[in-house]
C-alpha cells in the first residue's frame, strides 16, 4: 500500500507540473495572433528550463510533448504569421534536441510528414527562404536523433530533398545536399530506391552559379552514387564538367570523388572508364594541391596489395599504367620546359590507361 500511495503521489506531482504549462500550450490554438506568439515564446523559455535539468525536468519535458504540446505546435507550423512560424519550427526544433531518442522515435509519424510537407513543391509549401532552411536542418536532426525508424518516411524526405535542390535559396541548396549525405549514412540500407531519383533531380544544384553549391552538390551526389551506381551514365558528362570547373574547390572536391568512387563504388570495375580519366586530366591541373590529390589518390589506387586489409581496392589491371601516369606528372623542382615534357607525357600515359579501362 505504501508503494501505491507514492506511485500516486509523483503521478498527482506530474499532473500538477503539467498544468502549469497548460494554459500556453492552449494559447497555440487561439484566434489572436499576438497570442500565440506570447505563448511560444513562454514556452520556449520553460523548455529551455526543463532541458537544463536532466532528470525530473525531461521527464516532464517528455510528458508535456506527448500528451499536449506536439499537436498545437507542428500545427503551427504552417501558421499563416511569419514570426509565428518561425518560433513554433526554433521550439520544435529545441524539443527534439533535448527528448530522450525513443520519444523522438514514437514521434516521427507526426513531426517527419509535417516537415517535409512544409519543404513540399504543393501549396503547402513554406514561402520564406530562411524557414526552409530550417526545415531542412529539422530533418537532420530528426536523421541524428532518431536513425533507423525514419526510413519509414523516406518517400515524404525524398520529396523534400528534391524540392531543396532545386529551391532558389542557396543555402538551401546546401542543406539539402548535406541532408542528403546525412541520410545516405544513417539510412544506407533503405536509401537505395530513392538514389537514381535523388541524383538526376541533383543536375540543377551541380551547374549552380554558386561554386559552394556546386561543391555541396558533389558531395550529395557520390554518397548516392556509393549506393546506387546506376545514375552514373546519366550523370558522367556532369562530373567530367565539374572535374575541370572553373573554381579549384570545385575541382578539388570533384577530383576526391572521383577517388572515392573508383576505391568504394559497388562494381566499380563497369565504371572504371568513365572515371579513371578525371582523376588522369587532375595529374595537370594548375593547381599543386589538385595535381597532388589526383597523385596520392592514382598511387593508393594502383598500389594497394592486401585486398582484405583495406577498403581502398586495387585496380590490378591497371596499376602499371596509373603509377606510370602519377609519377609523370610529378613537376615539383622541375624547370618550366620539363613540366611541359612530364605533362604531355603524363597525358600520353592517361590516355592509354583510359583505354586499357
Amino acid at each position: 500500500r505504501h508503494s501505491w500511495a507514492l506511485c500516486l503521489l509523483e503521478v498527482d506531482a506530474e499532473a500538477g507540473t503539467l498544468q502549469l504549462y497548460q494554459r500556453d500550450v492552449n494559447c497555440l490554438s487561439d484566434d489572436d495572433r499576438t497570442t500565440r506568439r506570447r505563448a511560444l515564446t513562454r514556452l520556449a523559455a520553460s523548455v529551455s528550463t526543463l532541458a537544463s535539468d536532466e532528470a525530473a525536468g525531461m521527464q516532464t519535458l517528455a510528458a508535456l510533448w506527448e500528451q499536449s504540446l506536439r499537436a498545437p505546435l507542428l500545427k503551427l507550423l504552417a501558421d499563416p504569421v511569419e514570426k509565428n512560424r518561425e518560433l513554433a519550427l526554433a521550439l520544435t526544433a529545441a524539443v527534439l534536441e533535448a527528448l530522450p531518442q525513443p520519444v523522438i522515435r514514437a514521434s516521427l509519424a507526426h513531426v517527419a510528414p509535417a516537415a517535409a510537407a512544409r519543404l513540399s513543391s504543393s501549396a503547402a509549401a513554406e514561402p520564406t527562404e530562411e524557414l526552409r532552411l530550417e526545415l531542412l536542418r529539422l530533418l537532420g536532426t530528426l536523421a541524428r536523433r532518431a536513425g533507423t525508424p525514419l526510413s519509414v518516411y523516406l518517400p515524404e524526405i525524398a520529396a523534400a530533398l528534391r524540392a531543396g535542390f532545386a529551391d532558389p535559396f542557396p543555402d538551401a541548396k546546401k542543406a539539402a545536399c548535406s541532408l542528403c549525405v546525412q541520410l545516405s549514412d544513417v539510412l544506407a540500407e533503405h536509401i537505395e530506391p530513392h538514389c537514381a531519383m535523388l541524383a538526376r533531380a541533383l543536375l540543377p544544384a551541380l551547374a549552380h552559379q554558386h561554386s559552394r553549391v556546386r561543391t555541396a552538390a558533389v558531395e550529395a551526389l557520390v554518397a548516392l552514387l556509393l549506393r546506387e551506381p546506376s545514375a552514373l551514365a546519366e550523370l558522367g558528362p556532369q562530373l567530367a564538367l565539374l572535374a575541370t570547373d572553373r573554381a579549384s574547390s570545385v575541382r578539388e572536391q570533384a577530383v576526391g570523388s572521383v577517388a572515392r568512387l573508383l576505391a568504394e563504388m559497388p562494381h566499380r570495375e563497369a565504371n572504371t572508364a568513365r572515371l579513371l580519366p578525371h582523376l588522369l586530366c587532375a595529374l595537370s591541373d594548375e593547381v599543386e594541391s589538385i595535381r597532388s590529390l589526383a597523385h596520392t589518390s592514382l598511387a593508393r589506387l594502383g598500389g594497394a596489395t592486401d585486398v582484405a586489409a583495406q577498403r581502398v581496392q586495387p585496380l590490378a589491371a591497371l596499376a602499371p599504367d596509373l603509377m606510370a601516369a602519377a609519377d609523370a606528372a610529378t613537376f615539383d623542382g622541375a624547370p618550366p620546359e620539363a613540366a611541359d615534357a612530364r605533362g604531355e607525357e603524363a597525358a600520353r600515359v592517361a590516355a592509354a590507361a583510359a583505354a586499357a579501362a
